[in-house]
């Protein structure tokens, strides 16, 4: 018998079936494939109805007519090669084109990308926010499990959609959204980096670890505006002694005509405010003399980072004891009470002194008032975690100061992660009037504060208690003083 006509590839074009609730089934193509089958075999070897099988059901036909009986061996197994032959080419075909037409849909090229984009933008963010250690552990560990959460909601929907309309479409507007907090994160991290590289210089004077060990450090205001490097008079000196175990801060405020001596003069005399001229150093090195102590940092400003910083973090609240109206803006008057100030009007209440019978003396309470309203506006939270950023941008050529990089992130990050609450208090030197041959008139006489060694002495001693981490209070007459154990008692015992 000749099996020419008999072709496995004819069933190779069967119909797979359509979408939906017409979709066929695999035992419904098997059940036709094995009819298909039977009708081929009933045509060429007049073989009885194969009936329906599963996979093997058309090898598994009985053999009832007395014709198949009578074929013989080499004409059954051809049959049968045949069959097999077709039932496997067709079986690959089903697998093959049902789940190209039918299974899950591939990602279209734009949302692969995206997809990309996101996990890279994502991976830069968590590396930069690590190197950068600003956030606390806790904080950054918090940060990270959202996001990797949200990530694994928003990323398979924005390759494959979902059951509802518009999904893949939202899904692709967060990733995009997130995208954008990923990229200025990334830069805020890579600004805060580069800002504190460029500001900052060798220390040799620096302590241990900064958040555990006291410290002091000398503010050196210039009388200029422009850039750092503008050189000037230092008119606002002020150590500031920090124990950030107590959380205690004392200002010790040196008028800038007192009487100094210059270390690297051959001792020769002058005062403060010269000391501009000669470079930070010199200004250091004076004050570390006068009031006995090391200057661990150093922070140089001048009249626009004084403007700058205030407006970076939205003005401050500066409390005054005087009504007045500044001669450098005479548009406006303070009032006496708490004044909401921008830049331009804190630098100009800073600076007044015509408008006081006290004259320079007022001057220093003003300005350390108005360093109180900014520390405590930079260091309260919502400050560092949204306008932290915006400082340090607004900051960048108008200051210098001597503490690293690791050390102002360790200090944001102790800050932000205790929210300590700051006891801050005041204290400046006084003297008298004198006329002295100076070294900065060469030798001239000018006026000069000299020197009062009870009042010098009073400060080395409110300085050493606060390194000490012994607790500071005032008196009635609103004088720091440190506060002895047996008045500690008294207090706790009421």
């Amino acid at each position: 018998m000749a099996y020419d006509d008999w072709n496995p590839d004819d069933f190779l074009d069967f119909d797979y079936g359509k979408k939906g609730s017409q979709k066929q089934n695999k035992k419904e193509y098997n059940d036709e494939y094995n009819e298909y089958l039977a009708s081929r075999s009933q045509q060429q070897a007049k073989l009885p109805d194969a009936g329906s099988g599963s996979y093997g059901g058309a090898r598994k036909v009985k053999r009832k007519s007395k014709k198949r009986a009578n074929m013989s061996a080499a004409d059954k197994e051809a049959i049968r090669r045949a069959q097999q032959d077709a039932q496997d080419r067709y079986l690959s075909n089903y697998d093959k084109n049902y789940k190209r037409k039918y299974g899950r849909k591939k990602a279209a090229r734009p949302s692969v990308w995206l997809t990309r984009l996101y996990l890279i933008a994502l991976l830069v963010f968590g590396g930069s926010m690590a190197v950068m250690d600003v956030l606390p552990l806790v904080w950054l560990i918090a940060l990270f499990v959202v996001l990797v959460l949200i990530s694994a909601v928003v990323l398979p929907r924005v390759r494959h959609g979902g059951k509802k309309r518009g999904t893949r479409a939202l899904a692709t507007l967060a990733s995009l959204v997130l995208i954008f907090v990923y990229v200025v994160g990334t830069a805020y991290a890579l600004g805060t980096l580069s800002f504190l590289s460029q500001t900052s210089v060798d220390n040799d004077k620096a302590v241990g670890r900064i958040t555990r060990d006291p410290f002091n450090v000398v503010i050196t205001g210039m009388d200029v505006d422009g850039t750092i490097d503008e050189e000037g008079r230092s008119d606002v000196n002020m150590v500031l002694t920090v124990n950030p175990k107590t959380a205690q801060l004392l200002m010790t405020s040196i008028p800038r005509d007192y009487q100094i001596f210059l270390a690297d003069k051959d001792g020769a005399m002058d005062k403060l405010t010269h000391t501009g001229f000669y470079g930070v150093q010199s200004t250091t090195a004076a004050e570390e003399e006068l009031l006995g102590i090391t200057a661990n940092y150093y922070i140089k400003v001048n009249f626009t980072t004084v403007e700058k910083f205030i407006d970076a973090v939205g003005g401050v609240d500066v409390y005054s004891e005087y009504e007045f109206t500044p001669v450098k803006l005479k548009e406006w008057t303070v009032k006496e009470g708490v004044n909401h100030m921008n830049g331009e009007q804190a630098l100009a209440f800073a600076r007044e002194r015509k408008a006081f019978d006290s004259g320079d003396n007022q001057r220093i309470k003003n300005q350390q008032a108005v360093f109180e309203a900014l520390f405590k506006k930079a260091t309260s939270s919502k400050t560092m975690l949204l306008n932290y950023n915006n400082v340090l941008s607004e900051l960048k050529d108008y200051v210098e100061m001597s503490f690293s990089s690791r050390e102002i992130r360790s200090l944001v990050k102790m800050q932000i992660s205790k929210n300590l609450k700051w006891s801050i208090y005041k204290n400046t030197l006084v003297g008298g009037d004198d006329m002295q041959p100076l070294y900065g008139t060469g030798g001239e006489y000018a006026y000069v504060m000299s020197q009062d060694e009870k009042s010098i002495a009073h400060a080395q001693e409110l300085i050493q208690a606060v390194l000490a981490g012994e607790p500071l209070t005032k008196d009635e007459e609103g004088v720091v003083q440190v506060l002895n154990k047996e008045e500690d008692t008294e207090e706790t015992e009421e």
